[in-house]
C-alpha cells in the first residue's frame, strides 16, 4: 500500500487510537474522528487489561507511557459464594481505568504524528469513486480519506453505514457495573492480586490498588433488557445499595466494598456481535467490537481490539492492495477471534448456576480447567504479536 494514502479511523476508545499509532509508525498519513467531546478521562468504569493488550503496547514501543495510570495485579484468584477459594490464574495483568487508557492511547497516538477530532460523530459514509470515502459528521462538516476504518464500538455507525444487512448488537441477558470504594486500609489488605467471586445471584470481582482505594466490577443477569438511560436515572447509592442486597448471601466483603463506593459508578447492559461474515466493504473496513464483540465474561475485549489494530496496520503495510489486506486480515483473524469467542460463552455459562449440583459440578471443575490453562497458557492470553518490519531509516 501507498504510504501517502490518507486514512480516516473513526473512534477514539482503545482500538482507534491504536491503530493510529501502528499505522503512524509505518508511515502512513491519519485522521481519528470522535463523537465524544468531554474529558476522555472521565469516561466509563476500569478494565483488566490481560497480558495479549499488554504485548501489542510493548511490541509498539508505547505500553510504560500509555499504562502509567494503571495497577499491576499479580494473579486472579476465583472463590464461590462460600469464599471457598477454587482456583488461581497467575497470569499478571493491569487494572485501569478505560478513560486513562484511552487518554493515554489518544497522547501516544498524536506523539506518532495522528490528527485527532472530536465532536465528530460519524452520520453518513459515501463512496466518491474507486477507494475515495466522504465522510459526513453530525456537526455538517465532512471528509475525504482513501481508506476508512471503523473503531466505534459495538453500536458502530460505520457497521451499520457499511454493511447495513450485517448482524445488530444482541443483549446478552447482562448487566455490567463497576466503579471505586474508599474503605480504610485496615479492613481489607491489599495483596496485589485481582479477586473474583461466583457469587449466588451474581458475579463481583475487586482489587485494592492501593492502601483504601479498591476497584470493583459486578455482573449479574436481568431478563428484560435496560436501556442506558433507565439505568442512569437510578442513583449511585441506590444502585450500590440494591447489588449488596443481591449479594448478601455471598462473603461480606463483596456489600462491604459496595457500600463504600463513591461517585461516579458506571452502568450497562451488556452486548455482543457475532463475527460478521466479511468485514469490509470496498476500501473501508470494520474491526475491535464493530467486527466481532464477544462476550464478557474474559475481559478480553479491549485487548482482542488491540491485536486487530496492530494486525490490521502490518497487513496494510506488506500487501499491494487494500482488497488483499483485508482478505488476510480478516483471514488470520477469524480462527482467534472464534476461539475466545466460544470461550468466553463456556466461561459465562459458569458463572451463576441456579441449581446446587450445577454449582458444585463449576466447583469441582474449575480448578482443575485453570491449572491446565496454566500449563498450557491461557488461549484467550496465546497471542504474539507478529514481527514488526524493518523500516528505512
Amino acid at each position: 500500500m501507498n504510504a501517502s494514502s490518507r486514512i480516516a479511523i473513526i473512534g477514539a476508545g482503545i482500538t482507534g487510537p491504536t491503530l493510529g499509532i501502528s499505522l503512524a509508525k509505518l508511515g502512513y498519513e491519519v485522521d481519528i474522528f470522535e463523537a465524544y467531546e468531554g474529558r476522555v478521562e472521565e469516561a466509563g468504569s476500569f478494565l483488566n487489561l490481560a497480558p495479549n493488550g499488554r504485548a501489542v503496547l510493548s511490541r509498539l514501543g508505547v505500553a510504560d507511557h500509555v499504562l502509567a495510570a494503571g495497577y499491576r495485579s499479580s494473579a486472579i484468584t476465583f472463590s464461590n459464594h462460600k469464599d471457598r477459594r477454587l482456583a488461581t490464574n497467575p497470569e499478571t495483568t493491569t487494572n485501569i481505568m478505560r478513560g486513562s487508557l484511552s487518554a493515554g492511547l489518544r497522547e501516544a497516538a498524536s506523539l506518532a504524528g495522528v490528527r485527532i477530532h472530536e465532536g465528530k460523530r460519524l452520520v453518513d459514509l459515501n463512496s466518491t469513486g474507486s477507494q475515495h470515502w466522504k465522510i459526513v459528521f453530525a456537526d455538517g462538516t465532512s471528509s475525504q480519506a482513501e481508506i476508512v476504518l471503523g473503531c466505534d464500538g459495538v453500536h458502530s455507525a460505520t457497521r451499520s453505514l457499511l454493511m447495513p444487512e450485517a448482524s445488530t448488537p444482541s443483549y446478552t441477558g447482562v448487566v455490567g457495573s463497576g466503579g471505586r470504594s474508599l474503605i480504610n486500609d485496615s479492613e481489607i489488605l491489599g495483596d496485589g492480586k485481582f479477586h473474583m467471586f461466583f457469587g449466588l445471584r451474581g458475579f463481583f470481582g475487586y482489587q485494592v490498588i492501593e492502601p483504601g482505594v479498591v476497584y470493583w466490577f459486578e455482573n449479574h443477569n436481568e431478563v428484560n433488557e435496560p436501556t442506558f438511560k433507565e439505568l442512569a436515572q437510578v442513583s449511585d447509592e441506590d444502585w450500590t445499595s440494591r447489588l449488596a442486597v443481591r449479594h448478601d448471601c455471598d462473603p461480606n466483603v463483596i456489600s462491604r466494598i459496595l457500600r463504600a463506593s463513591v461517585k461516579n459508578v458506571g452502568r450497562w447492559p451488556v452486548y455482543q456481535v457475532p463475527p460478521l461474515t466479511t468485514w469490509h466493504c470496498g476500501s473501508a473496513a470494520v474491526l475491535g467490537d464493530a467486527a466481532h464483540a464477544v462476550a464478557p465474561h474474559l475481559g478480553q475485549g479491549a485487548s482482542l481490539g488491540m491485536e486487530d489494530a496492530y494486525e490490521l496496520a502490518l497487513a496494510i503495510h506488506s500487501r499491494n492492495n487494500i482488497a488483499d489486506a483485508f482478505t488476510a486480515f480478516e483471514e488470520s483473524r477469524s480462527k482467534r477471534i472464534a476461539s475466545v469467542s466460544k470461550q468466553a460463552q463456556q466461561t459465562g455459562s459458569v458463572m451463576t448456576p441456579s441449581r446446587w449440583i450445577l454449582r458444585l459440578m463449576r466447583d469441582l471443575m474449575l480448578p482443575l480447567a485453570i491449572k491446565q490453562q496454566v500449563r498450557r497458557g491461557s488461549q484467550a492470553y496465546d497471542y504474539s504479536p507478529s514481527p514488526w518490519p524493518d523500516l528505512p531509516g
